[in-house]
Parts: structure tokens; sequence; C-alpha cells
């Protein structure tokens, strides 16, 4: 036992130079073996003079016996002088033997072997100085390659990035209606969560009855769903509040999450969030539907698209560029349309400032052709939904900023970090464009990004 613990991290027979390593190595066995003998008498007499004269070691009184034997070799480790010599000497012994068997010169210890060691890889320290190259945020904010000109280019480019609020939005349009595309709004297992909440409880959609007569089922949408209770648990809570502050609007001016799942063929014809009837947008609900997120659970193979028919499609919207969709259903090719992409979300308005309806909201979902569509709906009211108020609701003001008294403020409250990572340059168009605001009458982040409103 104490020979093995003594001579277990003697030089390994086998190393040496390369042209003389089978050599060694027929040899090292037995060198080992010889010296390991010579360690065993070495301390057999260290320990048969510990059992006789008492202590461990004359200058260390104190260090006890177990019965004149010593019970652990960390025992005999700690006794010191004599066990330590002969391990020692082992060891000095094995590596001048070798040094004649492979032709080597006896090292200290202390010195590094320089032989084949010398051509390892040897691990080196971080370089801290490039290691922003190695976040996708970090270098997306620092590069100052062209920005794409379409909106899927861009959106290609904020794929490995972290969703809101830690990144802004990309206007999706400015008029008519007045909309915004986030990409990574939801992680995949918050996707997820809510498709597996949904998945034992869907049945067949329904649309609003005709004056507020009651939901019914409709040929004109023809997907699955049902509503999570609001606040239902942890991670619903969580996007919930996500979706408050990326709306601007309270949380509890929200309904209930709708999830909707649709299959082959399935669809959803153009149609308004905004109520049509007086009962639905009584005060006592909370008023008019005044705000949508619209978000994305799943890829969808093909088709499923949410279209826009009266929006007007950017001038760069079909750029020939990295990322971008050029392909897209014959139900998305008239319009403002946008693809069923896990975690992307869509905020859009259906109210004017005057509380009249924009037209622009107008919006439907194409038929799925391959795969499936899964979506979850948020409606945001004018104020909290079935608060049961009484009087008329006015219109909550879409923008922070005082118009009338030509006040600039910063629209959102992440706009102060957003500026310091560098999205004034990298989402110009939001931070600092002058239709950028939610009432698209600023930039959304002027002050943060110092830039005019005008």
């Amino acid at each position: 036992m104490t020979v093995e613990f003594l001579t277990r991290d003697l030089p390994d027979a086998s190393t040496g130079r390369l042209a003389r390593a089978e050599r060694a190595a027929s040899f090292g066995a037995d060198v080992e073996k010889m010296i390991a003998r010579q360690v065993e008498e070495r301390v057999a007499k260290e320990m048969a003079a510990l059992k006789t004269n008492g202590d461990a070691n004359p200058g260390d009184p104190g260090v006890p016996r177990k019965g004149g034997v010593f019970g652990t070799v960390h025992d005999v480790v700690q006794a010191g002088g004599a066990l330590r010599a002969a391990a020692e000497e082992g060891e000095r012994k094995v590596a001048e033997r070798m040094a004649k068997i492979t032709g080597r010169e006896s090292k200290q210890p202390s010195e590094p072997d320089l032989g084949e060691s010398a051509t390892r890889t040897v691990p080196r320290a971080p370089d801290l100085a490039n290691a922003a190259s190695d976040d996708p945020e970090e270098a997306f904010l620092k590069s100052t390659t062209p920005l794409p000109r379409s909106l899927y280019g861009r959106l290609n480019q904020l794929t490995d990035l972290p969703g809101f609020p830690a990144s802004p939005p990309l206007v999706l349009s400015n008029h008519e209606p007045k909309a915004y595309m986030f990409r990574n709004f939801l992680t995949p297992h918050e996707c997820e969560h809510l498709m597996q909440l949904a998945k034992k409880q869907l049945a067949p959609s329904t649309v609003v009855g005709d004056k507020g007569s009651g939901s019914m089922v409709s040929k004109i949408r023809t997907s699955a769903g049902m509503f999570l209770g609001r606040g239902q648990d942890p991670t619903v809570r969580a996007i919930e509040e996500r979706i408050a502050a990326a709306s601007g609007l309270p949380e509890p001016n929200g309904e209930g999450l709708q999830i909707l799942r649709y299959e082959n063929g399935q669809k959803y014809d153009p149609h308004f969030d905004y109520f049509h009837d007086q009962v639905n947008s009584s005060p006592r609900r909370g008023g008019q539907r005044m705000a949508t997120m619209l978000i994305y659970l799943e890829d969808t193979t093909e088709g499923g698209e949410t279209i826009f028919p009266n929006g007007v499609r950017p001038e760069d919207w079909d750029a020939d560029e990295p990322g971008n969709h050029n392909s897209w259903s014959d139900c998305a090719k008239k319009g403002i349309p946008v693809k069923s992409h896990r975690g992307d979300a869509v905020l859009f308005w259906s109210l004017k400032e005057d509380y009249t309806l924009d037209n622009g909201s107008l919006h439907g979902a194409c038929p799925v052709i391959a795969g499936e569509k899964w979506t979850a709906v948020k409606w945001i009211r004018v104020a909290k939904f079935d608060g049961g108020f009484t009087d008329p609701l006015p219109m909550p003001a879409l923008a922070r900023s005082d118009r009338t008294k030509g006040e600039c403020l910063d629209e959102w409250d992440e706009c102060g970090e957003w500026a310091k990572k560098g999205w004034c340059d990298r989402n110009p168009s939001f931070m600092t464009g002058l239709e950028g605001a939610r009432d698209s009458r600023g930039p959304a982040c002027p002050q943060s990004c110092d830039a005019s409103c005008v």
C-alpha cells in the first residue's frame, strides 16, 4: 500500500524521444519494478525504526502512533523526513535509469520538458479584447455593414439576438395600419408552453354575431381555438406583462390570450378586431378594442400568412437580399403579408387618435397549404377589460409627448438602454425616424438618440 502511494507519480517509462520510445517501453516496466523494490525495502526499514523509537519523526514529538502502527497513508506522509526521502530517491533513480536507456539527460523536476511536448497545443487564456465578436448582439450593433432594405432582410439579422424588451421592434407600417414587428418576442419554451395549455381545450373558433348577439361558428373562420385565463400561470403572466410594455397600455386592459390552431386549408377571412356594435364595445366591457398583439407559436411550412389587404407594401419589400421572403402564397400577394415564424409578433392598432376605425387594420389569415399554424392573440381595450364602467371612456393618448406643446420625449421605457447598446444606428426607422413613435408623429427615442422630432 505504502509503496504504491509513494511511487504512483514516477515518470512514465514510455516517455522520451520518439526515436527511442519503443526501446524505452521494453525496459520501462523492469526498471520500475526494480526501483519499487528498493523503495519498499527503504520504507520497511524506516517503519521498523518508527515502531521501535515511538515518534514518527524525532524532531516532531506529538505525532501519534496507533498501536505502534500508522493507520493511514496520510499519517505516513505527515511523518515526514525519512519516508519522503525514500520516495524522492526512488523517483530520482527511475529518472536516471530511464535517461540512460533513452539517451536523454536527467532533468530536475522543475525543468520543463521541451521534447515532444513542445509540439503540443498549449491552451491559451481567452482574448478578452475580441470576446465581443462572439456575442451576436454586440457584433450586430457594432457592425458598420449597411442594413438590408427589406423588412425580412432586417428581421433575419435579428434571429440570434434576444427579443423585446432587450431589443426594439421594427416598423412594419407607419400608417393604415400603424404596426410593429418583433423577432423573438416569445422564446421557444414559451411558445411550446402556450400550445400545450391549449391542446386539451381546442374547439371550433367563433365570431361575434350581428349587433352583439353573441358568438357563433362561421365559415369565414375555420380554425380551432380557446381562451386562457388572464394571469393563468407565471409564464402566461410574464407574457401578458411583456405585451403591455410593448403596447404602452396597462396590462388590465388586455383580454385573455386566445390560442388558435389552423390546419391544412383552414383560414380566417379579412376582418376588423374593432367592434361595430354597441354591446361589445360598451364601457362596461372596457370600451373599444384599441390594439392587437398577434404572436406566432410555430413555423408554418407553406401558406398561413397574416395579410393586411388595405396596407401599402413598402417599395423594397421584395428586395433580392439574404433572409428576405420572396415567395408568398396567392392569398398574400396583395397588401402587407406577415410570415408565421415561431416567436415573431405583430402589434397593430385598430383605432386612430380620434377614436375612429383605422381601415388599414383590416386583416386576415391566409389558408394553410402545408403544416400547421399556431397563434396567440391578445386584444387590448381602451380601458380595463370588463371594468364595469358606466360613463363613456376617453381615448388613451398614443404618445407620451404632448404634440400640441411641441414636446419631443422618449416614447418607450427602454429607449435609454437601447440607445446605449447602439440601436439608434442599427434600427433608425424606429429609433430616430420621424414616424417611429406609436402615433407616427415623431421618433420612438428622440431624447436617448439625440434626434429631432421635426
